[in-house]
C-alpha cells in the first residue's frame, strides 16, 4: 500500500462555492461525501434544484440497473456536454433512440473484433517509445499530453483508417478549449441559461474549436465512404452496421455524431487513465518493477498481442487501481423521469441525482485505506468480496460504456509496452492540482521523467529495488 499527499490534492469545502463548478468541482463534496451512501443538497433561491447525491452500492443498482428506466441523464450535464459532445450520438439518445443505436453499434465492439486490433494499440505504444528514446536520459515529459497523442492515434489509425489530411495534431489541439469550457457550460446549464450562447472565459476559442472538431470528422467520414473497401475496423463496421431487429442503417448525422464521440470520449478517457496510472506507477517504484516483471515473463521482447494481452493480470489490476482513485468520469448523473423513490428516499420528478465516483471511489464505508494506492485490492478474490457496485470506471446497467472492452484491452497493451522499455519517475518539485472538467485532468501539465531501460539500466534499476 502506497500513500501520498497528492492522492487528495485540495481540501474538500466545508460551505459548496459555485466557482468551483467552473474550476474543480470535487471540493464541493464535504467530508461527509467519504462516507456517507446518501446525501441531498437543499437547492438555491430555487433555481438549482434539490440535487440527491449517491455512494450505496444497492442505490447505484437501483438507480442504474434495475429501475434504470425509471431515470434519464440529468439535463444539466446534458447541456453542459452538447456542445463538445454531438446530440445524436449514443451517448445522448434516449428511449427507443439509444436502444435501436445500441443494438447496431454493438457488434463492433464485440470481444474478437477488438482482439483483432490489438497489435495497432501496441504498435501506437512503440510509436510513443520510439519518440521517447530519442530524448536524453532522464528527460521530462508531459505524460498527460504524449498519453493523448498515443490514443489518439489509436483511434485515428487503428479504428477509423483516417484519411491523409485529416489533421490529427490540430484535432488534439482543438480539443483543449473545448473540454476546458465544460465547467463553465456545466455552471450556465445549472442556471438555466444557454451554455453555447453564455460567454465565459476562452469561449470564443471553444466556439471555433467545435467548428474544426465538426469539420474535421465530417471530412473523415467523406473519406472513408469515397474508398470502397471491406475494413473491418470500427468505422468499417460502423458503416455496415444495421439493427438486427429492424435492418435499419445509421444515417449520416447519427455517423457523424457517434464518429465525434468516440475520436473525443474514445481516446480523452484511455489518455487520462493511462497518464494517471503511469504517474501513480512513478510514484511507486515497487508496482512499477512489478508490472514490468510481469510483462518481460509473459511476453519476453515480442509484441504485445491478442495471445499474451489477456494474460496480464498485474497490468490490469494497476489500470483499475488508477481509475479508482482517478475515475476518467468523475460522476454519473441522472433525474427521475417521474415522483418517485429510489430505495428509502423521496425523488421529485426531474430533480438530479448524482453518483460522484470520485468520492465512492474513495468511500471508507467500502474501501480499506481508500487513499493508499494498492493495485492487489482488484486481486480476483478480493474483488468478489466487494459490493458489485463499489467501483464504476465505465457506469453499470444497461447504459454502460458500449467502448469498456476495447479500452480496457487498449490500455493494457499501450501500459505494458511503455513500462517495460522506460523507467518513470516523478519530475522534482511538481504539486499536483485538479482541473476537472470533462474527464479529471490536472491543472497544466503531468510530468514526469522517462529513462530508457537498456540492459544495464534495468539491471540497476532491478537491483535497488531488491536493496
Amino acid at each position: 500500500m502506497f500513500h501520498d499527499p497528492d492522492f487528495l490534492p485540495f481540501t474538500p469545502r466545508a460551505t459548496p462555492s459555485f466557482l468551483a463548478v467552473s474550476r474543480n468541482f470535487l471540493e464541493n463534496y464535504p467530508t461527509q461525501a467519504y462516507r456517507s451512501d446518501y446525501w441531498t443538497s437543499e437547492g438555491f433561491l430555487e433555481i438549482v434544484p434539490r440535487m440527491h447525491y449517491v455512494a450505496s452500492p444497492a442505490l447505484i443498482e437501483e438507480l442504474l440497473v434495475s429501475r434504470a428506466d425509471a431515470f434519464r441523464r440529468d439535463e444539466v450535464v446534458s447541456r453542459a456536454l452538447a456542445g463538445p459532445v454531438e446530440r445524436d450520438s449514443l451517448f445522448f439518445s434516449e428511449g427507443a433512440e439509444w436502444k435501436w443505436q445500441r443494438r447496431a453499434l454493438s457488434p463492433a465492439f464485440r470481444h474478437e473484433n477488438i482482439l483483432a486490433l490489438v497489435p495497432h494499440f501496441s504498435r501506437c505504444a512503440q510509436a510513443q517509445a520510439q519518440e521517447w528514446r530519442d530524448l536524453e536520459q532522464g528527460a521530462s515529459v508531459d505524460i498527460m499530453h504524449a498519453m493523448s497523442r498515443t490514443t489518439f492515434a489509436v483511434i485515428e489509425k487503428a479504428v477509423y483508417g483516417a484519411a491523409e489530411d485529416f489533421d490529427r495534431d490540430g484535432f488534439i489541439a482543438a480539443l483543449r478549449p473545448v473540454l476546458g469550457g465544460v465547467g463553465w457550460r456545466m455552471l450556465a446549464a445549472m442556471f438555466h441559461l444557454p451554455p453555447d450562447l453564455t460567454p465565459y472565459p476562452g469561449f470564443l476559442a471553444a466556439r471555433r474549436a467545435t467548428r474544426f472538431l465538426r469539420a474535421e470528422t465530417h471530412k473523415l467520414l467523406a473519406a472513408r465512404r469515397a474508398v470502397a473497401d471491406d475494413r473491418r475496423d470500427i468505422l468499417g463496421l460502423m458503416l455496415s452496421a444495421r439493427d438486427p431487429e429492424t435492418g435499419r442503417a445509421l444515417d449520416d448525422s447519427e455517423l457523424v455524431a457517434n464518429i465525434h464521440g468516440f475520436l473525443l470520449a474514445g481516446h480523452e478517457t484511455a489518455a487520462v487513465a493511462l497518464a494517471w496510472s503511469l504517474w501513480l506507477l512513478a510514484k511507486d517504484q515497487e508496482s512499477q518493477q512489478r508490472l514490468r516483471e510481469e510483462v518481460c515473463r509473459l511476453c519476453g521482447d515480442a509484441e504485445i498481442g491478442a495471445d499474451t494481452v489477456e494474460t496480464l493480470a498485474f497490468t490490469r489490476q494497476v489500470l483499475q487501481e488508477s481509475m479508482r482513485l482517478f475515475p476518467p468520469a468523475a460522476a454519473i448523473g441522472r433525474q427521475a423521469r417521474a415522483d418517485t423513490t429510489l430505495g428509502p428516499h423521496h425523488v421529485r420528478a426531474n430533480e438530479p441525482i448524482y453518483i460522484i465516483t470520485w468520492c465512492l471511489h474513495r468511500n471508507e464505508t467500502l474501501w480499506d485505506e481508500p487513499l493508499g494506492f494498492d493495485p492487489d485490492r482488484f486481486a480476483p478474490d478480493k474483488v468478489k468480496a466487494r459490493p458489485r457496485y463499489a467501483f464504476l470506471p465505465f457506469g453499470a446497467g444497461p447504459r454502460i460504456c458500449v467502448g469498456m472492452g476495447f479500452a480496457m484491452l487498449e490500455m493494457t497493451a499501450i501500459l505494458a509496452t511503455l513500462v517495460r522499455a522506460f523507467r518513470f519517475e516523478t519530475a522534482p518539485g511538481h504539486r499536483l492540482e485538479l482541473a476537472p472538467s470533462f474527464t479529471t485532468r490536472p491543472k497544466g501539465a503531468l510530468p514526469l521523467r522517462v529513462t530508457r531501460l537498456d540492459a544495464k539500466v534495468g539491471d540497476d534499476a532491478s537491483r535497488r529495488l531488491s536493496a
